[in-house]
């Protein structure tokens, strides 16, 4: 996806086709990647062919499927940062926390350069996000936003679906505070804003106000 001032990419990876995105501004050659997942090789394989080259990666939540990709991305790209929510980040090397072990596969990853906090801005790659917090897939599960020139973007993770939301049936996750979460964090942004999700096909704010059966 091309917008005046942002190029959206995505490469969706591993069997449970997880959603990593890539976000450039256009004519620069350093750029973002949301949720580097498992098998990553295609993901790296695009960012090499479009020459472009990851300066941090913004982890949503810490399972598995988002995160395994992560040590492959820091031993091609080793000054690529880390940034993860602030009750997240145990997950990184916690392989019971990131829900590895419980698929036969234990796995853990390098420790987050820098965590945030809900509100908190920063700037990679002169592209500006903000954090929000919305817990209930996972304690403490984030989303990114992202402020174009045409309309806001926010990378979900698995918050929010396209006429769905994110299962809480993990040891840290909770319904009705996912709920909460998603209506007071994400549907209170503008109407128009591009809803980035792990998962599926993106969705709109509004979209999900009308036609989601979880937010009624």
């Amino acid at each position: 996806m091309k917008f005046a001032d942002v190029v959206l990419s995505k490469v969706i990876l591993s069997d449970f086709q997880e959603n990593a995105y890539i976000v450039a501004l256009k004519n620069r050659s350093d750029c973002v990647v949301v949720d580097p997942g498992m098998q990553p090789d295609r993901l790296l394989s695009f960012l090499e062919s479009k020459h472009l080259s990851p300066k941090a990666l913004l982890i949503t939540h810490g399972h598995w499927d988002h995160i395994g990709g992560v040590t492959q991305m820091r031993k091609r790209w080793n000054d690529v940062k880390i940034y993860i929510g602030e009750k997240e980040r145990d997950k990184l090397t916690d392989p019971v926390g990131n829900l590895s072990s419980a698929f036969g596969f234990p796995m853990t990853t390098f420790d987050a350069d820098k965590t945030l906090i809900d509100g908190e801005s920063f700037e990679i790659a002169g592209l500006t996000f903000k954090t929000l917090d919305v817990p209930g897939h996972s304690r403490g599960h984030v989303a990114y936003l992202l402020e174009t020139e045409e309309r806001p973007i926010v990378f979900c993770g698995d918050a929010v679906f396209a006429e769905s939301v994110g299962r809480t049936d993990f040891a840290d996750g909770d319904a009705p505070t996912l709920i909460r979460s998603i209506r007071s964090k994400l549907l209170t942004l503008p109407n128009e804003t591009l809803l980035c999700p792990g998962h599926g096909p993106e969705t709109t704010v509004q979209n999900e106000k009308r036609y989601n059966p979880f937010l009624q």
